[in-house]
């Protein structure tokens, strides 16, 4: 277990910064991880900051019972520390984990390409060449939420084009941990490099050259490194190794 975090809540001590309608009709404890999920890997809930049960509960307008279960389950994800008696916090970004996540994400991806590329048509390319558009719009637009979420569907498309969507979920779940750095300290100048690094794979795998394609996503997914390697030294307080 690291440290107790030092960062402590920001000035909005009666909220946490974003806006969720509960639905009554589905499992709220379910609604409430989903939203604070969310939240943590988006960023909007920082590392460090305090995951109070009680302010939770005020936010919802629900019991703690909810609450407490979301709660267990982010910590089982990694997003949340609890320190007995003291509370529970967002948790840092571990760069361990990072690197791990990473591993898994890179081989996984890697491999739907290959089995993607040998079933590869037209109309996949369009497919994926219609989400690259989609993103440069969000992209213009300064949509950062939306073209995140496209990125997503971007990767999302070639578990689909190799007819292994139940790959997925365990890329899913790593890319989670990659996420809250990608947002947290990525800047605006990559968003049009991510792009054009994402028509090259197709471009490659338009022309049936499959191992150019694998080199592009490669180098494409391990961008990462170089934002490791270029961390400013005032996010320390967000990471830990």
């Amino acid at each position: 277990m690291s440290a107790l975090p030092n960062k402590q809540p920001g000035p909005d001590e009666d909220g946490l910064g974003f806006a969720v309608d509960i639905n009554r009709k589905h499992p709220v404890g379910d609604q409430i991880y989903e939203a604070l999920k969310q939240a943590i890997i988006t960023v909007r809930l920082l590392p460090g900051t305090s995951i109070s049960e009680n302010r939770i509960c005020r936010h919802f307008g629900v019991s703690r019972t909810p609450v407490r279960s979301a709660v267990v389950r982010l910590s089982e994800d990694g997003l949340i520390d609890v320190y007995p008696q003291q509370g529970s916090f967002v948790s840092p970004i571990r760069l361990a984990e990072v690197r791990d996540s990473h591993f898994i994400r890179k081989h996984l991806e890697l491999a739907l390409l290959r089995e993607a590329a040998a079933r590869w048509t037209s109309a996949k390319s369009a497919e994926a060449r219609a989400i690259v558009e989609t993103q440069r719009q969000a992209m213009l637009g300064d949509d950062k939420d939306r073209f995140f979420e496209q990125d997503e569907r971007f990767h999302y498309a070639f578990a689909g084009f190799a007819e292994r969507e139940g790959v997925w979920p365990t890329i899913l779940q790593v890319r989670a941990r990659l996420a809250r750095f990608v947002r947290l300290f990525g800047t605006p100048s990559r968003l049009p490099l991510v792009l054009e690094e994402h028509l090259a794979v197709l471009d490659a795998l338009d022309d049936g050259r499959t191992n150019e394609a694998a080199d592009r996503l490669e180098r494409h997914l391990d961008m990462i490194f170089t934002m490791l390697a270029q961390l400013p030294d005032e996010y320390g307080p967000y990471v830990t190794e």
